[in-house]
């Protein structure tokens, strides 16, 4: 604003200098900057450079009674040619003073040219770093009063590509087009470009990743021109392979650039850019797609609709789902009749994949119209099980999953991700026999000459098959060759890996792996949503939170499980809900905290009413681990050990709950039946014998047999496991060598009951333990993100480094501002610096 008025920084930054000043010999010659009553007049002279050397002589004079001082200008490159010329003397000519000048180079302004070569020669100039992705975020919390949402923060993250001024203005206009003030910046230095550069900097915009050497040369043969560009910052070269690459420097000005253009210009390059690509690459349909759906009428639009077509089959293998919807149904607008079923298909399918559940339905069911009218059986049935299996998953109705087991029925298994849900389904909605003809259905496929995806599928099915008829190993072993092969199509195919992954998280549970279970799972929820199957959504976060309970870790199996109930309220889906909420109620029941337990079990149960045996584990686990805890009456939850399948980690702790239970009320035939039935299984998994060594011990009374109950589970990675059983051994001997050991386990995990049992036996034993511990009011998991974000790390850091995820994380924090009154992340640095 203050370009045009000379020396008006100056004059801002002098004036309140000279207004504490009493004396003001030397500084006389000021009168020609400012008025002052206390200066002269200063009428110019004949010589006017030297009135200017005088007048910068008592400017310094003046900065140097303030000495040691910092004479700091920023915005430089705004600044007219006297200022520059004044802070050019200040920063030879005064003592004790730093001179501190900030500019945004590739401004057009000699002045500073030449003051900065003279830095370079005989001063210091520093090159800034773009801002970092945490400076952005804590930037952006700080204008917002809040943490922002992680998608807002990453869009801003994205376009201001560091840029403080970018950062500020993206914040500040939210979700919207290029802020004015950015506008107007850009706009600034791009109206300074001749034609030639002009031109040829929109196409670089246009080309966007397709601006290779040999697209601009078939678009624009303008090579000074692009010399020009790149001298002045504007654009940047990148050698791939042997081609050259090239982008416009920053991501806004590339905005600016095209949104500057007419709607027939872009249209004009965008179909000269796909011409060029066509003689160049013309199978590089990732760049070829955003050109056709640009282009208009100007491309071939069989051709487009093949290219937009392929490019949003991709984008939604990758869960890019708004891109494949804007490809999708870009490619219908201009798609014959007979191709529009599975173009609907895949639009849906990406809705599904944002939670839009209405708009997935409005897809598929204007598919399945459509393929109806013109016969396209094929489509029509797998149409018809899209909105079977969605109905099924959203309206908890007994006629909903019939009618979704009817379709299923009908469904061509020709697609291996059809036949993953099918198989998935079944086991939901049919006969064990059901699905043992469908895993053998698919076994073919295991051989060679099938590709990778199918191959994974058929191992699957195996590895269900063996896991109903309750052989574990064999099942584990599927379940590892499922992975492996949908590892190998993981970039086109991420769901396939990611599913079988949570399938492979359970078994390594249930053959003694807690480390490697822990790890299947949180890859999985590290990846991201899946896209099939809405109420899995959540279901990744359910069995990381198991594996952490296994592990012994509470509060993290209790923050991820929290996670996991957000995500299943957000997509509305019932199963989900009541899932989660069960397992919550049974960590809330391990940390002692019956109450809330009991609310969040009875929510459950009200979730979902149209229950299933999978929910019906899991709920009988939190219910019995209730009981327990309790002192109340085993619950009577009918148990079915050919359902063992459904949740089998769930079904082996409600056993392990269910036996310790009934011993609690002087039964002992609950814990005989559960152990026995346990035994009983082919090929008995290591969790499952260690469980019925644990309930054997206890009945009996054997010391020796807890014992090397609690070296199995600690052989398998289960801390808490065996450090109960460790405490049942004391009991029945009388001697309690590690009681302190085991009590340290106890309180780390918070489980209160065993913690408080250990302590009884500690008295009664005389055995020297520590008091319970009086920490501050967040956990002890809480702490340490809390001492880890104090220390300056991300959240992505904090991640890292704890070994949770980027989910976990922020319901700690959101725990902590909540516990500690705080809302802002500084003032939670700051708390950790005065109490962690």
């Amino acid at each position: 604003m203050h370009a045009g008025l000379a020396y008006a920084p100056i004059v801002a930054a002098v004036r309140p200098l000279l207004a504490k000043m009493t004396e003001m010999s030397g500084l006389t010659q000021l009168g020609r900057l400012m008025a002052d009553p206390r200066l002269p007049t200063m009428a110019p002279t004949d010589n006017p450079e030297l009135d200017r050397t005088q007048m910068f002589e008592a400017v310094a004079r003046l900065v140097e009674r303030h000495a040691p001082a910092v004479f700091f200008i920023d915005d430089l490159h705004w600044a007219d040619r006297g200022t520059i010329e004044l802070v050019h003397y200040l920063g030879r000519n005064t003592q004790n003073v730093l001179t501190l000048a900030a500019y945004r180079p590739g401004e057009a302004n000699p002045t500073l040219d030449d003051l900065a070569t003279t830095v370079r020669r005989d001063g210091t100039e520093l090159s800034l770093a773009p801002l970092t992705d945490d400076d952005v975020a804590r930037i952006a919390h700080n204008l917002l009063g809040e943490a922002p949402e992680p998608r807002f923060l990453e869009d801003v993250t994205q376009r201001a590509k560091g840029v403080p001024l970018f950062v500020t203005a993206l914040v500040q206009g939210g979700f919207q087009a290029v802020p004015t003030i950015v506008r107007d910046v850009v706009l600034g230095r791009l109206q300074r470009l001749d034609e030639p550069e002009r031109r040829l900097l929109e196409t670089v915009a246009v080309a966007g990743e397709a601006a290779t050497d040999a697209v601009l040369r078939a678009v624009s043969d303008a090579p000074a021109a692009l010399r020009t560009l790149i001298v002045d910052g504007l654009v940047v070269e990148r050698p791939v392979a042997r081609a050259m690459t090239y982008r416009v420097a920053h991501p806004l000005y590339a905005e600016v650039t095209y949104a500057e253009m007419t709607l027939s210009e872009r249209r004009a390059l965008h179909a000269a850019v796909l011409a060029a690509i066509e003689q160049t690459d013309p199978d590089d349909t990732l760049a070829l797609a955003p050109h056709y759906r640009e282009a208009g009428s100007l491309a071939d639009p069989v051709r487009a609709v093949a290219v937009m077509a392929e490019a949003g089959w991709r984008a939604l293998a990758v869960r890019a789902a708004e891109e494949a919807v804007r490809y999708l149904e870009a490619a219908m607008e201009l798609a014959e009749p007979e191709l529009q079923p599975d173009l609907l298909d895949g639009i849906g399918r990406a809705h599904m994949n944002l939670g839009d559940m209405d708009a997935a339905t409005a897809a598929w069911t204007t598919g399945m119209r459509l393929a109806d009218r013109l016969g396209l059986d094929k489509a029509l049935a797998v149409l018809r099980f899209r909105l079977a299996m969605l109905d099924s998953e959203r309206l908890d109705s007994a006629m909903a999953n019939s009618q979704l087991w009817t379709q299923l029925r009908d469904i061509p298994l020709e697609s291996p991700e059809i036949a993953i849900q099918s198989i998935i389904y079944t086991l939901r909605h049919g006969t064990l026999d059901d699905v043992r003809a469908l895993s053998a259905s698919l076994s073919d496929w295991i051989g060679p000459g099938h590709p990778a995806h199918a191959r994974a599928v058929a191992h699957f099915g195996q590895a269900v098959c063996l896991l109903i008829d309750q052989k574990f190993k064999p099942a584990l072993v599927h379940a590892q060759n499922a992975v492996t092969q949908a590892k190998r199509c993981e970039a086109e195919l991420p769901f396939y890996a990611q599913y079988f992954q949570l399938f492979l998280s359970a078994l390594s549970a249930l053959n003694g792996d807690v480390a490697m279970s822990i790890d299947c799972a949180r890859e999985t929820v590290s990846a991201g949503t899946l896209v099939e199957l809405p109420s899995l959504k959540c279901f990744e976060h359910y069995a990381l939170s198991f594996g952490y309970y296994l592990a012994g870790d509470l509060a993290n199996a209790l923050a991820e499980i929290d996670t996991g109930v957000a995500v299943a309220k957000e997509s509305g889906m019932p199963r989900s809900i009541s899932r989660v909420l069960a397992f919550r109620a049974f960590v809330l029941a391990e940390q002692g905290k019956l109450a809330e337990a009991t609310a969040a079990l009875a929510e459950a149960e009200r979730s979902y009413r149209s229950p299933e045996q999978s929910l019906v584990e899991v709920v009988a686990l939190a219910s019995t681990a209730i009981a327990l805890y309790d002192n109340k009456p085993l619950p009577s939850i009918p148990f079915d050990a050919s359902q063992t399948y459904s949740d089998p980690v769930a079904t082996m702790l409600r056993m392990l709950f269910a036996g310790l239970c009934g011993l609690n009320n002087g039964q002992s035939s609950p814990a005989a039946e559960c152990a026995a039935s346990l035994r009983e299984f082919d090929q008995a998994a290591a969790l499952m014998i260690a469980i019925a060594d644990r309930l054997d011990g206890v009945r009996l009374h054997d010391a020796d047999l807890l014992a090397r109950t609690a070296d199995a589970f600690d052989g398998m990675g289960a801390p808490l496991l065996a450090a109960q059983a460790r405490l049942e051994q004391y009991e029945f001997s009388k001697s309690a060598p590690a009681l302190p050991q085991v009590l340290e386990v106890f309180d780390k995990a918070g489980a209160a009951h065993w913690a408080n049992r250990a302590r009884r036996l500690a008295r009664t034993l005389g055995v020297r333990v520590r008091a319970p511990s009086r920490d501050g009011p967040l956990t002890v998991r809480e702490s340490d993100v809390v001492r880890l974000l104090g220390a300056g790390l991300s959240n992505a850091d904090i991640a890292a480094r704890l070994f949770l995820s980027g989910r976990t994380v922020e319901t700690h924090l959101r725990n902590s501002y909540a516990k500690l009154g705080l809302t802002t992340r500084v003032a939670l640095a700051r708390w950790a610096a005065e109490n962690l």
